[in-house]
């Protein structure tokens, strides 16, 4: 449980709480946070995951990192969809057509679209739907980011599964690329993910590890009965485990295969001795519920907008 003696409680509303009695002493707060389902959470450990969400992908994911006064540029030399190709960071400035035509100008450098994430960090978040209005942009995203710290009861996480479930890390990075190209791109609506472009492919060819970094990145086939299943990747600094890329093959879905991937990267994240699990996820499909009932905490809402044709 974090302190909170630094904590701002006017912004407890952007961390998705509902707003306290403001006289609570510490143990009738964090009482009241846990009947929230909440963590608590201060502008440090915000920033913090900020800085391994931008950061911890640089090689992988994404390839540049620019920083200009106003805004964070992030894109990818291959892929070109808005994960990987986004603006961060935003700061408020008076006049929002001076940054709006900045973007665009070093978005058409990169022959990428402009696409503004918006975190509680950023100045614009609590105006967000004046700045981003719809008459002018759309949301096309609502992710929650998500953290686990009860590493005590990984054992009784529970799952429908029937068959031997297990990690095997690996460098091949074609198959490792083919197995996710070919777990996203379902052509299903309910997925929360469209289907990815061939640029993931070469993103995984052209890896070239992380030395130089304070990150280390594992990838892993996820097994069943010993055949391949799906993937996924860890991404952790000294302190953070970040999960991404969980990609199960559709006719593997819905046989608890997932909950037992999420249980064994929790197991590995204890291991390691890392404090704090994050992932990101769509808000509103099922992987989302799912954290949840693992155990997993929301911290923030980021949101997605672009400009409409």
């Amino acid at each position: 449980m974090y302190k909170i003696s630094d904590f701002d409680m006017s912004k407890i509303e952007i961390y998705n709480y509902s707003k306290p009695n403001p006289g609570l002493n510490y143990n009738e707060f964090t009482a009241y946070c846990r009947t929230q389902k909440k963590v608590i959470l201060d502008d440090y450990i915000l920033r913090k995951l900020n800085e391994f969400y931008i950061y911890s992908n640089k090689g992988f994911y994404v390839d540049e990192v620019i920083e200009k006064e106003y805004y964070k540029l992030v894109h990818s030399y291959f892929v070109k969809d808005y994960d990987c190709n986004y603006v961060i960071d935003v700061k408020d400035k008076e006049n929002f057509i001076e940054i709006e035509n900045d973007v665009e100008q070093e978005m058409k450098k990169i022959n990428a679209e402009p696409c503004y994430i918006i975190t509680p960090l950023s100045d614009l978040y609590l105006k967000r739907d004046k700045v981003f209005k719809k008459d002018k942009y759309e949301e096309i995203n609502k992710e929650v980011w998500q953290v686990f710290e009860n590493f005590n009861n990984l054992e009784d996480i529970e799952s429908n599964c029937k068959m031997k479930i297990k990690l095997e890390k690996s460098t091949d990075m074609i198959k490792l690329a083919q197995i996710t190209l070919d777990a996203f791109n379902t052509g299903d609506s309910e997925d929360p993910y469209e289907s990815l472009d061939e640029g993931y492919l070469k993103m995984y060819e052209n890896y070239k590890g992380t030395n130089g970094t304070k990150y280390n990145r594992d990838f892993y086939f996820i097994k069943a009965n010993e055949k391949i299943v799906g993937v996924t990747t860890a991404v952790y600094d000294d302190r953070i485990y970040g999960i991404y890329g969980i990609a199960i093959l559709k006719e593997f879905r819905g046989k608890g295969i997932g909950t037992e991937c999420l249980k064994q990267q929790l197991m590995i994240c204890k291991k390691k001795n890392r404090k704090m699990a994050f992932l990101q996820t769509e808000e509103g499909y099922y992987p989302a519920k799912l954290y949840r009932k693992i155990g997993f905490k929301d911290v923030c809402t980021a949101y997605y907008y672009v400009k409409k044709d």
